[in-house]
């Protein structure tokens, strides 16, 4: 643990020298990393990769809130979730700050790439640098080319000006590059081969699989995809734990099924998605209120929270019911507590389920070392299902993969499979959590703009709280009165393309976000 503490140190020493990421457009970049400077012993390229790791998360409320699964537990959602809720213009702050983001961290990364090959690093520690900094870097372009698209694209250390003037590229240009630069760090033999947990955190050459299969299942390229998946999935020292509970029991933070994440430091830094799961003192009944008092439940945002109709989906006797599904309590007075939105447990960080807590010691204000889980092997084996079943339909290899997880489920195995029974194990297993998040996977599977206006409907037939259905169908009329495809990507901050403008370059709104 005290290396984790110097590494957090480094990582900020490293943010404080580098410029912000609230307009990447006016960054001056040059000169951030000089050999000078930087990496004259293996500590200086560790303290510029940690500065990179900064950019991982995992799927936040964007992905969950608008979705068939999520809904905010609140009366009124936030300005900064409105894009959660299709709610937002090129004006918006998380639209600008998502791109932005991820732009700081490319150019860190480029910078990296530009530094490490002149430095006097011994071969095995710059190879190593190289290709983590590749990772973190492709890492953010996937980010950008699934939620903007088309994107201004560059791979090398230039001058902010010059990048101003970038128009967008192609996005399968963008991911087949990056796609090219994972498999020379997957080949360099300079990764770890060890599981995440066993590694200070750093990108593994499982990570490194993972985040090319990604790519490939976004692409729709199920072969590449499968040939990654099961090097992951048969090869890698990741297990499954046999107990779905134990992956959010306390004490158990940095388990084997993660692949690659994000620590945090006691204190220091917070998940801030599972402060977001706790409820929200405004939007319950005085029963509910009672309830989360007996079970030490801190009132924070309730920004995550699960819609009924999903809730309904689960299976009485699937085990993961339990830790995804909290909806009512009985009293100390024998009165049975309804609450109005239905809580998530696994996320909540206190003394719940009541009869299977996975925290002894609540943690209301989330100051553990809960990680950020962005990839984790349950995963890997249902992208991998997925895969398999879009080249070969129901063979012995898809329906294997899915009954991996749901082995754990109390619920009977598969013995042959749809498409339909992929996506809802996919539902069921990450609800609220993974990588994707449920709105990339409704986009990718080109139902999001059904899923959504069917909605109202649907939560209303489920017995959904008003406010729940009601905000179904502001999500609906948001969704049905915009062209079709229009939120399957955001529209490119409106600053960007007017300073882009102002020096002559050749940024451009995306198409269906033309006024």
């Amino acid at each position: 643990m005290k290396n984790k503490y110097i590494i957090n140190v480094f990582a900020i020493l490293f943010l404080v020298m580098t410029t912000g990421c609230e307009d990447f457009l006016e960054e001056d970049a040059a000169g951030l990393l000089t050999p000078d400077t930087f990496f004259q012993n293996e500590d200086e390229a560790n303290l510029a990769l940690n500065g990179l790791h900064t950019s991982i998360g995992q799927a936040g409320l964007a992905e969950h809130m608008g979705t068939d699964a999520g809904v905010c537990g609140r009366f009124a959602i936030a300005g900064g979730w409105a894009h959660a809720v299709y709610d937002y213009d090129p004006s918006n702050a998380a639209v600008r700050n998502t791109w932005s983001g991820a732009y700081s961290t490319i150019k860190d990364a480029n910078l990296v790439l530009a530094k490490i090959e002149d430095s006097p690093l011994p071969e095995d520690v710059k190879g190593s640098t190289k290709a983590q900094a590749l990772f973190y870097r492709a890492y953010n372009y996937l980010g950008l080319t699934t939620t903007f698209g088309d994107v201004p694209y560059w791979r090398d250390e230039i001058d902010m000006e010059e990048v101003a003037l970038l128009g967008k590229t192609d996005a399968n240009i963008i991911q087949t590059e990056m796609i090219e630069d994972l498999e020379w760090a997957i080949s360099s033999g300079y990764l770890s081969t060890a599981k995440w947990n066993e590694n200070n955190s750093r990108p593994t050459v499982w990570a490194v699989r993972m985040l090319k299969a990604y790519y490939h299942i976004w692409r729709e390229e199920w072969p590449q995809a499968k040939a990654e998946l099961i090097e992951i999935t048969a090869n890698s020292p990741h297990k499954l734990s046999p107990d779905y509970a134990d992956m959010y029991r306390e004490g158990n933070e940095l388990h084997d099924e993660i692949i690659f994440g994000r620590e945090a430091l006691i204190g220091i830094q917070t998940n801030g998605a599972l402060s977001q799961a706790h409820y929200n003192a405004n939007a319950e009944n005085e029963d509910a209120k009672a309830a989360m008092e007996e079970t030490g439940i801190f009132a924070r945002s309730a920004a995550i929270t699960m819609r009924k109709s999903f809730a309904d989906t689960y299976d009485d006797n699937d085990v993961r019911k339990l830790y995804n599904v909290w909806e009512e309590h009985t009293l100390e007075n024998g009165t049975v507590a309804k609450f109005n939105y239905i809580y998530i447990p696994k996320l909540m960080r206190a003394a719940v389920p009541v009869e299977d807590p996975l925290m002894q010691n609540p943690d209301p204000r989330d100051q553990s070392s809960e990680p950020r889980r962005t990839f984790t092997l349950a995963d890997a084996f249902l992208l991998l299902a997925e895969a398999e079943f879009n080249i070969n339909g129901s063979s012995t290899l898809a329906v294997d993969a899915l009954n991996a997880i749901r082995e754990r489920t109390s619920l009977p195995l598969y013995t042959t499979i749809t498409m339909e029974d992929i996506r809802n194990e996919r539902g069921w297993e990450l609800a609220a959590v993974g990588y994707w998040g449920r709105k990339k996977d409704l986009i990718r599977w080109g139902i999001l703009e059904s899923t959504i206006t069917a909605l109202p409907a649907v939560e209303e037939a489920a017995g959904a709280y008003q406010v729940a259905i009601d905000r179904a169908q502001e999500e609906a009329d948001r969704i049905s009165s915009a062209p079709v495809g229009k939120f399957q990507v955001y529209p490119i901050p409106l600053d960007d393309i007017l300073k882009s403008q102002d020096v002559g370059g050749a940024l451009e709104q995306n198409p269906l976000w033309v006024n």
